[in-house]
């Protein structure tokens, strides 16, 4: 778990790092206020669904898939809900949101995908 906290933390760094020079240099009029925000969200979000998955495939590993399936259909119900809630109070920002959005649920889901994979694939060989 703390190997992830670090690479999950250097990742997030690097979004930081990389989409103020992006916003700053290159597209200052697409800034959305709420990035810093959403980027700790998806921080948070990650770290805890992590933690939980890391328990159930301690567990028993049917339970981890069945458990993995539910949590990645619900997560990206729960996002799709925060973009259609964002699109409502601000229709002038929606669309940078989305693409943020969208960007973000990649990155983090790919490296979460990698991890679990690494971590239950090592599991297994035990």
């Amino acid at each position: 778990m703390k190997s992830f906290a670090i690479k999950l933390t250097g990742i997030t760094l690097a979004i930081a790092i990389i989409s103020g020079l992006v916003f700053s240099l290159a597209f200052p009029e697409y800034y959305i206020q709420v990035l810093p925000f959403l980027l700790l969200f998806f921080y948070l979000t990650t770290m805890g669904i992590h933690a939980y998955l890391l328990k159930m495939a301690k567990k028993d590993l049917g339970k981890f898939t069945r458990s993995y399936m539910l949590i990645t259909t619900l997560k990206l119900l729960g996002y799709s809900v925060l973009a259609v809630v964002y699109m409502v109070f601000d229709k002038k920002n929606a669309l940078p949101f989305v693409i943020c959005l969208m960007l973000l649920y990649l990155i983090y889901t790919f490296f979460e995908v990698i991890e679990i994979t690494r971590i239950t694939k090592s599991a297994g060989k035990k």
